[in-house]
């Protein structure tokens, strides 16, 4: 199941993507899983988290999330632009599984925060943290984040 839907969220923005501009890797933190990312322009990316929560009883955790890219905005004190480290900002959605017992939970809501991906070669190293706000079942506030690589191909 958690690989049905992991597939579910990769597959539509793997076939949108260019070739060479697609990664996939690991991600630690809220949740822990895969990533997979789709560089769609140097200014935009399209990144998805699939995998499980390491605190209290959540089962399943999956993000999708429209990156705004900022290429160059980083400079050294003499102006020279850092073109390998990138902060972006994000908005996209959630989806929550909880499972207690005999009750089963779903939690659908909005993300927006942003983060930071340093590339070496063909890889991608990044920081990020979300707020969260949930809409179902009820509306209240979380955060999330992690630190994560990805391979780019």
């Amino acid at each position: 199941m958690k690989i049905a839907c992991a597939l579910f969220l990769l597959v539509p923005a793997i076939m949108v993507a260019q070739q060479g501009n697609q990664g996939v890797g690991i991600i630690l933190g809220f949740p822990t899983g895969v990533t997979g990312a789709v560089v769609l322009s140097p200014t935009s990316t399209v990144a998805v988290h699939a995998g499980w929560s390491l605190r209290e009883d959540y089962k399943f955790h999956a993000t999708g999330t429209y990156q705004f890219m900022f290429p160059y905005a980083i400079r050294t004190e003499e102006g020279k632009a850092l073109r390998d480290v990138v902060p972006y900002l994000g908005v996209g959605g959630r989806l929550l599984i909880e499972e207690r017992q005999d009750d089963t939970k779903v939690h659908v809501g909005l993300r927006v925060g942003g983060g930071v991906e340093y590339f070496v070669s063909r890889f991608g190293f990044f920081l990020e943290l979300f707020p969260v706000v949930d809409l179902i079942p009820k509306t209240e506030m979380d955060f999330e984040g992690g630190v994560g690589a990805r391979i780019y191909f």
